[in-house]
């Protein structure tokens, strides 16, 4: 940081933000068509460092507002790099974690609006009556991986009704979330996460402007709004907002 401070002592305000933005660019050292194609499995940390410039930038661009994105607060918790809409539970092997995840997402479900509300009210019941007799067996509980996997894979059809992707580890599918105790909510749905936001966002918890932005639709264009789902348009949607913030940090594209 002294370095730096030195480095641009004598330089005149316009030509020491020249100065920083060029540092920027030079670290993130990204091109439009690698921004893109950045992913969870491969570039996490890359990936991480657009999400949070991303969101440093949209604070500062807030026109009607003074505001500063607080370093502070960023640096007081452990952040993560993590699926906006996660469509499998592998992390979980643990009974404990099992019974929260079913209990989070038959919840929602109760409230999800489908077409299906037959076959949806009547898989929270299958739910809920496996949660209460797992309950009533204490300590001794009779929940199977088996049985888990195959009530998650029925979950996660409701839950990502009109949002199927191939492809969960891109960018467009990634957020800056801070990393929760219960790993169920790392694992879990679109549904369950915006909830979850939404409950920590009343609470007065720092949630990052975009990530807040993603669960509240923001960069959702009308037609593609589907307030409890992340489907493909909205993925769409929000890689070109991302690709938009980043643009005056982006290396020209090798010829």
């Amino acid at each position: 940081f002294e370095a730096l401070i030195a480095s641009t002592q004598n330089l005149t305000k316009s030509e020491h933000h020249k100065v920083l933005d060029a540092k920027i660019r030079g670290l993130l050292d990204l091109d439009e068509n690698s921004l893109r194609s950045l992913r969870y499995d491969s570039h996490r940390k890359k990936a991480g460092q657009a999400l949070l410039l991303m969101n440093v930038l949209t604070v500062q661009g807030a026109s009607s507002s003074q505001e500063r994105y607080s370093f502070r607060e960023h640096a007081s918790r452990k952040w993560s790099l993590e699926h906006i809409h996660a469509q499998n539970a592998e992390d979980l092997n643990r009974a404990d974690q099992w019974r929260v995840w079913l209990g989070l997402h038959a919840g929602a479900l109760a409230d999800l609006p489908t077409s299906q509300v037959p076959a949806r009210d009547e898989l929270v019941a299958e739910v809920e009556d496996l949660l209460l007799r797992d309950q009533a067996n204490g300590k001794n509980s009779s929940l199977t991986q088996q049985t888990f996997r195959e009530y998650q894979s029925r979950l996660v059809q409701f839950f990502s009704e009109g949002a199927e992707s191939d492809d969960v580890h891109s960018i467009a599918n990634l957020a800056l979330l801070s990393s929760a105790d219960n790993s169920s909510i790392s694992n879990s749905a679109f549904e369950v996460k915006r909830r979850d936001i939404l409950v920590r966002d009343r609470n007065g918890s720092y949630i990052p402007v975009c990530t807040r932005n993603i669960f509240l639709k923001y960069y959702s264009t009308a037609a593609g709004q589907q307030l409890h789902f992340w489907g493909p348009q909205d993925r769409a949607d929000y890689l070109e907002a991302i690709v938009a913030a980043l643009k005056p940090y982006l290396t020209s594209e090798a010829s």
